[in-house]
This record gives C-alpha cells, structure tokens and sequence, in this order.
C-alpha cells in the first residue's frame, strides 16, 4: 500500500480542570470539505485539521461553523440529506441531525502528493450541529472509521513515536514510484504548521 500521510506528529492542548491541568492528545488529520459532486477540492481550498475519532459513529461530524468556514451553505434545502441522522454523543445523549451532501478530501504532508487529495466518501453525508458551540477554539469537525474502512485505508498510530501515517490501497509499484518522486527532496514533509488553516 502505497503511503500518503508520513509520520505526521501527533498534536496536544492542555486543558484546564478543576484540580489540575492536564494534556489531552489528538490524532488530527488535513482535509478539505467539498460539495460531494466534486471531482476535485476547489482550486485555492487550504486543509483544516480533522480529528480522527474511532468512537464517532458516523463517517464524519460537524458544527455549523465548520461548513460555513469552508464556503459550504448549512441550510441550502437541495444539500441536505431528506432524513436527519441520529447521533449518541459520549454523554448517552442521543440527538437528530441534519446531514448535508459532502465530500472529504485527506491531504498528504508529503510534498510529492501534497496536491493529490485523497476523497473519502461520506454515507449518507455529513451530520452537523446546526447551532454553534460555546467556543470554536479547538473544536474539530470528527472523521470515524466508516469512511476509513470502506476507502480500505491503513492507519498507523506510533504512540512512541507521537506520529500518525496513513496508507491508500494501490499495487506495490505506486509505492517504489512515491519513493522515487521523493528521493529528490530528501522525503521532505510540510511541517504542521504550515499545513492547515485555522477554523
């Protein structure tokens, strides 16, 4: 398999509590939200972070803000789903969502693929909280293993390390071809920083 995320770090925010601060570690991830009838992100589109969520049940997960910031239209009526999704969030409660037709694109931190986004397919679509949170600082939008599982995707957590890779289905020879494109850069990686822009 082909890799396509190499050795991304993992990323941390430190909360407050009431007895103590503590560090909350996060796999996020680049991606890109696009109308689902793309073929391609829109030209000039620059990744946000997502965070990889294996107890979030649906494919993905949004709040209002993160569709608008990403130039999609929340209450367009010919983009949302005809049925609302339910969702049971980590509390037990369970809430009706409304779904909007989307598509998510994974961007690589390689260099050599940093403009070849990987499209995960959202079914039925992306569910949204259709209201905003009490604070957008550090709010992701949630992508679950649906997508992953079905896109045949291979994901490596390095908890040692504090890296994330993530490998696309393909033939052998992809792989050596990547490793050739590399070569010339030294398998270079876009430095996080400089890979998303802020929600």
């Amino acid at each position: 398999m082909p890799l396509f995320i190499d050795r991304l770090p993992l990323q941390s925010r430190v909360v407050s509590g009431a007895a103590e601060d503590r560090r909350n570690w996060l796999a996020l991830l680049p991606a890109i939200v696009s109308q689902w009838e793309l073929r391609e992100p829109p030209r000039g589109a620059r990744p946000r972070w997502w965070k990889f969520d294996t107890g979030c049940g649906p494919d993905a997960c949004a709040w209002r803000f993160h569709l608008e910031s990403a130039g999609l239209d929340p209450s367009d009526p010919d983009q949302l789903a005809p049925q609302r999704r339910r969702i049971r969030a980590a509390n037990d409660a369970v809430q009706s969502l409304p779904t909007r037709w989307a598509t998510v694109w994974l961007v690589s931190n390689m260099l050599s693929l940093h403009h070849s986004p990987f499209p995960l397919v959202l079914r039925p679509g992306l569910p949204f909280y259709d209201r905003s949170p009490r604070r957008t600082a550090d709010i992701f939008p949630l992508l679950g293993m649906g997508a992953f599982r079905r896109a045949r995707l291979k994901v490596k957590i390095d908890f040692d390390a504090g890296t994330l890779s993530v490998w696309t289905p393909g033939p052998w020879y992809r792989g050596v071809s990547q490793f050739l494109r590399r070569l010339p850069g030294r398998f270079a990686t876009i430095p996080p920083e400089q890979l998303c822009a802020p929600w």
